[in-house]
């Protein structure tokens, strides 16, 4: 095995093994115990005997694995609620009926999980209800009612489309989606005001910014409506979204969005489990203890221009190569690439960041150089791929197929590039959420 194929598979094993140490399952039961009749929740304690009715309400990419552990848990102490994810993985939850919603966009699942959601919280809204949101990455568009009727299903999926190609980050999309939403922006909550409610959170966003996972469908926003104008300003969404909806939004009829009450705070408690820095944390881990890598977590490399990310990754990992002669050296980072589309291909912004490195190692010939990037939840934007894995080499075996990186790139059609060379990485949707990993070798 030549170095590269061997720094290929480490590359490729600190990815995998990292998944499976961030298992959702696991970290849930971990987290939230049951002693006799208390369940304890990270250090807050809960005794059950106050409560006629425990309802459980999971939504997001990893709701599944979140409420199977919740299941086993609390068993038949659960007396109603619902599961909103994009897709089942593994065994579907026992007690709680799941609804498919659509992702990256919404479709009629999205509505009836939002839907039934606040019916089953308006009619369990009292003093003994104890309701359990287990949050995770994905529902902003998998679990979605309107705030006004006249937004219809197309209107949010041209929305969605929208934000998701007009090269917004994730927390300014999510100021939009709150105010345009009747469940993101603590409004799910809001619907029963009067439970004792508890949030465990699966993180897709910046750390401890628990209020932009899903939207914040359990937690008061800080954003106002002066935020969401200059959001709107900067990408020109009026001009972008359906007629009827940039009327609703230039008239100023747009509902605020709930704010913090002191009350809320002893009856509503928010825990974050999982999310990119642990992820990254466990990489490192596996880096250096199960290959002897010398690792560098790159923390100011998490959101950024695809093209200024590649560039400046590859750049770091031979800086850090040179510093530690004759060592395997791994820089790690995570976050979201922002990565506009351009065209209609396969591909999505991990698949993107490594076309885009591959390009710079060959312009270099910079050997013994690999790239990484994939996303922890399976999906890399519209392709079956979670990301994809290049080197120096990896121009050079496509041109022997004929195949154009750069005319492929400029129709966002990353996934077809990389699945002609067996480098697309494929493992379908792993249940989790929390960002991507890039991780970058070099010898």
């Amino acid at each position: 095995m030549n170095s590269t194929s061997e720094l290929r598979n480490i590359a490729l094993e600190i990815f995998h093994r990292t998944l499976a140490r961030i298992d959702v399952g696991s970290v849930v039961r971990a987290y939230a115990r049951l002693n006799d009749d208390r369940l304890a929740v990270g250090d807050e304690e809960i005794e059950l005997a106050r409560f006629k009715r425990v309802i459980v309400i999971a939504i997001g990419k990893a709701s599944v694995p979140m409420a199977r552990a919740v299941e086993h848990i609390l068993g038949a102490r659960i007396s109603g609620g619902l599961v909103a994810t994009n897709a089942v993985i593994g065994k579907s939850p026992r007690l709680l009926p799941v609804i498919i919603g659509g992702h990256p966009l919404p479709n009629e699942g999205s509505l009836e999980a939002a839907s039934k959601a606040l019916e089953i919280l308006r009619s369990n809204d009292a003093d003994d209800t104890l309701v359990l949101f287990l949050i995770s990455g994905g529902g902003s568009a998998l679990f979605e009612n309107p705030i006004d009727e006249a937004i219809t299903l197309d209107d949010l999926r041209t929305i969605n489309r929208v934000l998701v190609d007009c090269g917004a980050v994730i927390a300014e999309m999510n100021v939009v989606r709150r105010f345009l939403s009747a469940v993101k922006g603590g409004r799910l909550a809001a619907a029963a005001p009067r439970s004792r409610q508890i949030s465990l959170y699966i993180s897709d966003v910046n750390s401890d910014d628990l209020s932009t996972i899903s939207s914040g469908p359990t937690l008061p926003s800080a954003a106002t409506r002066e935020e969401f104008d200059r959001i709107v300003e900067r990408y020109d969404l009026l001009d972008k979204f359906p007629a009827h909806v940039a009327a609703l939004i230039a008239g100023g009829e747009l509902p605020d969005l709930p704010r913090a009450k002191a009350e809320d705070a002893d009856r509503r408690s928010h825990h974050l489990l999982l999310d990119n820095r642990k992820a990254l944390l466990e990489a490192k881990r596996i880096a250096e203890s199960d290959f002897g890598c010398v690792v560098e977590i790159a923390e100011d490399l998490v959101e950024g221009d695809v093209e200024a990310m590649a560039l400046t990754h590859v750049e770091r990992v031979v800086a850090l190569r040179h510093r530690r002669p004759g060592k395997i050296v791994c820089l790690l980072s995570g976050g979201e690439a922002i990565c506009p589309v351009r065209g209609d291909g396969q591909g999505g912004r991990n698949q993107e960041f490594v076309l885009r490195a591959a390009i710079h190692l060959h312009q270099r010939g910079l050997p013994d150089v690999v790239a990484l990037s994939a996303g922890t939840d399976g999906i890399d934007g519209n392709s079956p791929a979670d990301g994809a894995i290049a080197d120096v080499g990896t121009l050079r075996r496509a041109e022997e197929k004929n195949i154009l990186a750069e005319e492929l790139l400029q129709n966002s059609d990353s996934f077809n590039f990389f699945n002609a060379l067996g480098d697309a990485i494929i493992t379908g949707p792993t249940g989790n959420n929390v960002r991507d990993l890039r991780i970058l070798l070099a010898r």
